[in-house]
């Protein structure tokens, strides 16, 4: 067990608020933040050091693996209690919103986001603004989008995602089908020079991850995640020739068998190209049909 897990425990121990099944799922929670915070390459060497980057890069971790609201207001929740408990409130925002987290009582909420010009414009590093146009273009996860090795990856009319870069290591392809992921593309061959990612040979990957986080979050680029949503939901409208609910279009229940039809195989599709096993991801993205 490593400090910060020692700390969180002393720390339980000391505050018993709550239930016994509260506490105990409390303490559950907050050791596993305390392991995915070592993954992501935070070592705290103690309770009292969180900040608000390490709220910042669990959320952001938590919609890239696609949980839902109510499990990161919970997660969240958590979060809080720790930080009351050392004195640091203020390290986490009391609006969930401001995470891009919907409330509770909220419907299911549209994460998409579209690329702000400005905001990628101020962040300082090439190779991460590489990495978030081939999020935008691709809909890669974030960890895809560094681990991503142009040569190796582009064919003529897709792009191979090798097991290694990707989630559960599955490997998959993403269809090239317009004019501005071939430009990302050659922009990503050019910047790397005939290296092999797009993290720069001297950083790990853990280093580029974390400046990610750092040049995203200066640059005012909350949820870079939102990217892979709004990829979802264009190649919807490419493959369906309406807009998703999400954004608009025709809710499951007022579509004609047609129509049902052509969202459910358009869903099957984008669940492919995202590299998701089950369809009833796709709700999280489009909207519900399930």
């Amino acid at each position: 067990m490593d400090d910060l897990t020692m700390d969180l425990v002393r720390l339980c121990r000391r505050n018993r608020d709550g239930s016994y099944g509260t506490q105990t799922n409390r303490k559950r929670g907050l050791a596993a933040m305390a392991a995915e915070l070592t993954d992501l390459g935070y070592q705290l060497p103690n309770t009292g050091s969180l900040k608000p980057k390490h709220a910042e890069a669990l959320v952001e971790k938590w919609l890239n693996e696609d949980k839902t609201d109510a499990t990161i207001r919970n997660r969240l929740t958590f979060l809080r209690w720790w930080a009351e408990k050392v004195g640091k409130s203020n390290v986490i925002h009391r609006d969930n919103r401001t995470y891009g987290v919907g409330e509770r009582g909220e419907a299911m909420r549209n994460r998409a986001q579209t690329l702000d010009m400005g905001k990628f414009r101020a962040i300082e590093c090439p190779y991460i603004r590489a990495s978030v146009l081939l999020q935008v273009a691709f809909g890669l996860r974030r960890e895809e989008a560094l681990k991503f090795q142009p040569l190796a990856a582009v064919r003529a009319d897709h792009i191979t995602l090798q097991g290694s870069w990707t989630k559960g290591g599955r490997a998959r392809t993403v269809p090239i089908t317009t004019l501005e992921q071939r430009q990302v593309l050659e922009h990503a061959i050019t910047l790397i020079k005939g290296k092999n990612s797009m993290i720069p040979d001297h950083l790990s990957y853990i280093e580029q991850l974390k400046r990610f986080e750092y040049h995203t979050l200066k640059a005012g680029l909350r949820n870079t995640h939102g990217f892979r949503h709004a990829y979802a939901q264009h190649r919807y409208e490419a493959l369906t020739g309406a807009k998703c609910p999400f954004a608009g279009g025709k809710r499951w229940i007022d579509m004609t068998a047609a129509e049902q039809q052509a969202d459910r195989s358009a869903r099957r599709q984008i669940s492919a190209e995202l590299g998701h096993g089950r369809l009833k991801i796709t709700d999280t993205y489009l909207g519900s049909a399930f």
